[in-house]
């Protein structure tokens, strides 16, 4: 296989992972929004329920080191792919 063409195929590898860590960053965010909106209510009805709400405040917390945690592997995976395809243009040239 040709040199453009292997460095194409890593491009389109490359884009298809991104896209896939984009996805996968999506759910713990909306997790993070769910959790304060249904903490926002319960907050609101009386009694309030504080179990519930540190329970929610718990998850929250948790979904947020999980959406850290993902941007820092697709920030990896940026990098990386960066440097690859440098010393593959390199190669190249």
């Amino acid at each position: 296989m040709p040199q453009t063409e292997l460095a194409s195929a890593s491009r389109v590898a490359f884009l298809e992972q991104l896209s896939a860590s984009i996805a996968e960053i999506n759910q713990p965010i909306c997790a993070v929004v769910l959790g304060a909106e249904a903490a926002q209510r319960l907050l609101f009805a009386q009694p309030i329920d504080t179990e519930a709400v540190r329970r929610l405040l718990a998850c929250i917390v948790k979904d947020g080191i999980r959406t850290g945690d993902l941007v820092n592997r697709t920030g990896a995976l940026i990098k990386e792919s960066a440097a690859t395809e440098g010393n593959a243009w390199r190669s190249t040239q």
